[in-house]
This record gives structure tokens, sequence and C-alpha cells, in this order.
């Protein structure tokens, strides 16, 4: 075996560990000359995604051919533990949107993943021969000529998994599978995560307002890639696709760490430069635009698919992860994946098949779920950078009274982030992740039901300045890039006003104008912010009218 390891070195020793990374966690080692089983290659670094997986497999296959007819779920695998597919591939004809894969993992009522057939591979638009249109070359995503389509993504399960498909009723559906899994007889699976997908849609999405949503996912997990496409409904010179920005990625807002991730151009995602406009379209290993065509002959009105696969650099999240992605009002579409520790907890329903299918409309808020609560807040801005007004106290917080001749608005916390992009910024332009620079304000209440110390945990970039109740401010101080800090407090009986004032500038993470919040007491209660419609005590008139200036971004 010593002597093996020494012969595969150089290009030998980059193939063997391609393979391994491309294969996945779990990976059997190499047999000895005893029969037994080696754990060097199990145990590499970097195999990826880091899951743990038995390490004596059973190679198992199902494969059959069919024509799927009427509206029936059609179950195509009844796997039982502990096991892992490891392979998933169909071809066939007549299929599209109408087509919904269903995956269950361990008898869970809500799949792990569900999506159009065609768009759970990467493959959208709903184009008819997608496979004809562009064809995909990842490790995890294969797209063929001829509607040949395979996922190498890792799918572990401890106790059972189904997959199912159900069709529209479109006649002559022809369908061919395999489905290739690890059986584990006798063994254990330790490995907590199970693998998620899921599919949105949006058209046209609301133009340069608060982003298109792809992912909503309560932690602990670990997201692992996505496919995105936009179907331009205007012109590039008015909505250029990409330039509302790139993915924005709130990460544990609620937690002990908080992080935010902000793109550029919503063509960087991918790896793609200057707007992607006349990209010749490819597909690389990790990340790419394989679709890229013009819609008319002026060259005014594009149709593109990218996709991220998350390979060397997953995003792990604890608590909570939430994911959106900077959008002009055109026809948005996205397949998400990651992993999970707990039950998919669903965020958008998957609408009829005429809803699914491009040319029609789907408006936020049609088939999305509530999200989780977690607080919200009154904001009011935007102010311009030298901003030195005092921030309202516990006496003088009247959410029906301006702030400094600017309204105050109710703005609900995306997993404890507070986005003020989502309210404050320059009208749609075709500029890169547009945002103002300025300060805005945020105030909240936090109700306790006994005098008490708590620990803040606030996340930001640039200025942040904080204030309890009527105590002093707090300047927490200026952060280049999007970081965290606690924060104690004492905190009264009854009602507590918090309010803080944030500054932006463009800066290292392009105008993330936002914050994460959590309130811990010191009996281990998290208190949420809450507005309060009308103020407990009598409202303090502000008379005194801010003279507006030419740099200020909320003046006239």
């Amino acid at each position: 075996m010593r002597q093996q390891r020494e012969y595969l070195s150089g290009p030998a020793a980059m193939l063997l560990a391609v393979g391994t990374l491309i294969a996945g966690a779990g990976l059997t080692g190499m047999a000895s000359a005893r029969g037994e089983e080696s754990t060097e290659l199990t145990r590499a670094p970097g195999l990826v995604w880091g899951l743990n997986l038995p390490t004596r497999p059973v190679s198992r296959r199902l494969t059959r051919y069919f024509q799927l007819q009427g509206t029936d779920p059609m179950v195509l695998g009844e796997l039982q533990g502990p096991g892992c597919i490891r392979r998933f591939w169909v071809a066939g004809k007549n299929f599209d949107r109408d087509v919904v894969l269903r995956i269950y993992f361990d008898g869970q009522p809500v799949p792990g993943v569900e999506a159009p057939l065609p768009d759970f591979f990467g493959v959208m638009h709903n184009l008819a021969n997608p496979g004809e249109a562009y064809q995909i070359n990842t490790p995890c995503l294969d797209v063929k000529p001829r509607n040949g389509f395979t996922a190498y993504f890792p799918m572990p399960f401890a106790q059972s998994a189904r997959v199912e498909i159900v069709g529209g009723g479109k006649p002559n559906n022809h369908f061919y599978y395999m489905i290739d899994w690890h059986e584990y007889p006798g063994q254990e699976l330790k490995e907590p995560m199970r693998f998620c997908a899921r599919w949105r849609r949006e058209a046209p999405v609301r133009d340069g307002q608060d982003d298109f949503l792809m992912l909503d996912a309560d932690g602990p997990g670990r997201l692992v890639g996505f496919a995105y496409s936009v179907d331009m409904l205007e012109s590039r010179q008015t909505m250029r696709w990409s330039h509302a920005g790139g993915d924005r990625i709130y990460i544990d807002g609620q937690g002990d760490e908080p992080a935010h991730l902000r793109g550029l151009g919503g063509e960087d995602t991918f790896g793609v430069s200057y707007g992607g406009n006349e990209y010749k379209a490819q597909s690389s290993l990790f990340a790419d635009m394989p679709y890229y065509v013009q819609k008319d002959f002026q060259g005014e009105r594009q149709k593109l698919a990218a996709y991220r696969l998350l390979f060397h650099d997953s995003i792990d999240f604890r608590e909570s992860i939430h994911m959106r992605f900077g959008s002009r009002a055109h026809d948005v579409a996205a397949t998400v994946y990651w992993y999970s520790a707990r039950p998919v907890r669903p965020f958008f329903t998957m609408p009829p098949l005429e809803k699914r299918l491009p040319g029609s409309e789907i408006r936020r808020g049609e088939y999305d779920l509530p999200l989780p609560d977690s607080g919200q807040w009154w904001i009011a801005g935007p102010f311009g950078l030298d901003f030195k007004e005092a921030l309202p106290g516990k006496g003088d917080l009247d959410p029906r009274q301006p702030f400094q001749n600017r309204p105050w608005q109710k703005a609900a916390a995306l997993r404890g982030f507070v986005e003020f992009n989502h309210f404050y910024r320059p009208p749609p332009s075709n500029d890169n992740s547009p945002t103002l620079e300025g300060v805005a304000v945020a105030c909240c209440s936090l109700e306790s039901d006994r005098a008490t110390k708590a620990v803040f945990t606030l996340g930001w970039d640039d200025q942040l300045v904080l204030q309890i109740n009527d105590q002093a401010p707090m300047d927490l101080g200026t952060q280049p890039c999007f970081r965290s800090r606690t924060v104690e407090v004492p905190l009264v009986q009854g009602r507590n006003v918090v309010a803080l004032q944030l500054s932006n500038r463009v800066g290292l993470t392009r105008g993330a104008w936002n914050f994460s919040f959590r309130c811990k007491t010191a009996e281990g209660q998290v208190l949420l912010p809450r507005v309060q419609e009308r103020p407990q005590s009598r409202a303090i008139e502000r008379t005194r009218a801010e003279v507006r200036r030419p740099d200020d971004p909320g003046g006239e």
C-alpha cells in the first residue's frame, strides 16, 4: 500500500484526488492484501461537503423504462436504508415543467427535493429539447444532448428514500431512469444532513425593490449550489439583467456569529464579467453560463441560464440562511441545493402548471409561504452621512410622527436581519448593485418580564450607534466588512426601546446596508424586537425642520 501511494504522484495523484472529490464523502478505500478496508481515502481531507457516510457500501441500481401517463404520482424507487443515492440519471421525450420531481427521506411528510424535473438538473426556461439547447458539464450536474440528465449529489438516508415524479398528463411521455445508490447493510448512518432542493419562480420580479427570494431554511445546514435563470421582459438598455446586483446571503442572523455575503453584479456570481452581454455560452466545472441567447434581432432582450456549485466553498449555517438575488422586472427562476440536519420547512408552494410556464405571470406572494417571525422594526431615513441628530428615546418614539421629516416605516426582520437596501435605494438603473450612501435609523421595543441584563449580538459594516431607553448612545465603531459584536446592556421591567443608526458607504461590501440583531437575557430568554403601533407616553413634538442639502440622499 505504501508503494502504491508513492507511485501515485504527480498527475496520477491529482486524478485520484479529483475522483475522490467527485465521488463525495464516504467513498470506500482501497482493499489491503488481507482483505481489510483502508480508510486512507475515506478520511482524506477535502472530501466534498464533509458527509460522514459508512465505509462499507454495497452498490445497488434501479433501472426502468415506461411511459408516464396521467397526473398521479409515479414512484421511481422505494429504497431501504441506511443508504445514499449517488447518481440519478433520466432521459426521455415530451417532459418539461409539467413533470415535478419529489424525493422524500426517512418517512418525512414534506419532500426534501421538489422541483420541475428539468430545473432540478439546472435546465431552465422549460425548453422543449433542453439537452439540445445547452449542455452542462460539472461534478454534480451533467446534461447531455438529447435530454440525458444526471445528478451526482450524494443523498444519504437512514431509513428510507422515496423518489417519485408527478406528470402533467401529457401523452407519450417516454421516461428512462437509473438510480445508483449505496446500501450499508449492518451499519449505522451517523450523518444527520439530508439533501434538499427547491425551485421558485417569479415573473415579473418587483423592479429594484427587495430582490428575488431564492431560499429560506433552518439550520444547521450547508448551501452547496444553485441554478438561476432570467428571461428578459424589457430591453437590456432599460433593465439589464445583472445590474440589480448578485447574490445576497444572510447567515445566522439570530445566532452567535451572524454573517452577510453581498455580490456585486449578477454575472459576477457565476464567474462571468462585463454584464455577460454577448457571452459565449459554455460550461465549466463549478460556475458558468451555459445558455445565453438573443430573443430579438436587435439584441435588446436576452434569455440566459447560469449555475454556481459551491464545491470547494460551501456555505455553512447553524441557525438559518436566507438568500436573495438582485433582480429587475423580468421572469426569474432558481433551483437551490443544500444539506440540512432538520426537516425541510417549505417557503414556496409548487404552483399549478400554467404558473410554472414561461409567459405566465406569477407575482410575489401568490405561492410564497410565511417566513419565521424574527421581529419587526420601525425604520426612518435616509439621511446624509453627517447625520448628528439624537436618536429617539423611550419617551419620544411616536411612529405616527415623522422623524426629522422622514416617515417611519415598518420593516420585518429577515431571520434577524434588517435590510435598509430594501427601503432606501436609488431609482432602478443599470448600475452594479445600486445603493445609497447615507444613514438610516431603526427602533424597536423589547418586552421584559423583569429587570435584568441582556446580551445583544449585532452584526454590521460601516458605523453603528446604539441606544437603550434614555441612556447615552454607544458608538460601537466602524467596520470595513461585516462583523459581529456582543454588548451587555441593562433592561428594565416592561417596555425597553432600542434605537440605532447605521451609516452606509459603498466600501468593501458594496454597500451592505443592513444589521443583524439578537437579544438574549441573563436567564437565557431570547426577546424578539417588536413595533408598537401607538406610544405608551405622550410624544415629544419635533418642530425643528431639517435643512435639506444637495448631497442628502433623502432630499427633494
